[in-house]
């Protein structure tokens, strides 16, 4: 394993394990080492099947950090994270990090947050681990309906601004989040920061390259190792200078990269 700063491998506690939407939940662990060190869009490796198959770890972000605790997010949609929905309180979890790069606040007015799905999980944390730029920052949630979308007002800072889209209309805007960009965009002073599906990623940076803004993801590719040696999580992006395309690991070069270097 690289020498990664901070890693650490401890027993975490289940102090909290809720739906928050439609097969999405919110788990609380105590893990203190973790807590204390782990930065927005880094995420943890949780072994969710011990002498189990499928067993190996599954990839979290942090949503937010209290005392000795961090919350995660999660959809059930496989083995593993079936087995954490029926994880109860006081139950303890394998985990490993922190992993990866983490957000950092740009410099620019406007900090504009894009996100969909479990993808909103990085960029909560961004706002509440930098209070003193939340005024900045405007957030743009998209689901794919109201039973989709999570309780933004228990997740995110109350003086956070936001705005919601649905594909439906059920709630919000009615259509993509990324429709909600162009009112938000201070000319020559927004960067972009984004989490989500593919497609809505590649949307954003697509928007944002038009419009000459600065744009970094957060990658949520598939992640086995979480530290760059199974190089099973690469992502395609190309050289500036030189048009060359080449791969990073998505798990020790990122998650977070810089949008327009990518080929989506």
């Amino acid at each position: 394993m690289p020498d990664i700063p901070n890693f650490v491998q401890e027993s975490a506690t289940v102090v909290q394990n809720k739906p928050v939407s439609q097969g999405v939940y919110l788990m609380r662990l105590e893990s203190p080492q973790i807590a204390q060190a782990i930065q927005p869009a880094q995420f943890v490796q949780i072994l969710t099947d011990p002498g189990l198959s499928p067993f190996l770890r599954r990839p979290f972000s942090a949503l937010r950090v209290e005392e000795n605790a961090f919350d995660i997010i999660y959809g059930v949609i496989g083995p593993g994270t079936e087995r954490m929905q029926e994880a109860n309180i006081g139950d303890t979890l394998n985990v490993s990090g922190p992993l990866g790069q983490p957000f950092t606040p740009p410099k620019s007015k406007r900090i504009l947050l894009v996100a969909g799905g479990v993808g909103l999980v990085p960029l909560a944390f961004l706002a509440w681990q930098h209070s003193d730029r939340r005024a900045d920052m405007v957030y743009l949630m998209g689901a794919a309906n109201n039973t989709r979308m999570p309780d933004m007002d228990a997740l995110l800072p109350n003086d956070l601004t936001r705005y919601l889209a649905t594909d439906d209309g059920s709630l919000g805007h009615k259509g993509f989040v990324t429709e909600l960009m162009g009112d938000h965009i201070i000319p020559d002073d927004t960067t972009i920061l984004t989490c989500g599906p593919h497609p809505m990623m590649a949307r954003v940076a697509a928007i944002a390259a038009d419009l000459n803004v600065p744009c970094y993801a957060s990658l949520e590719n598939h992640m086995a190792c979480g530290f760059g040696a199974c190089v099973g999580c690469v992502v395609e992006y190309k050289d500036f200078e030189t048009e060359d395309r080449r791969y990073r690991r998505a798990c020790l070069e990122g998650p977070v990269v810089d949008a327009h270097a990518i080929v989506w």
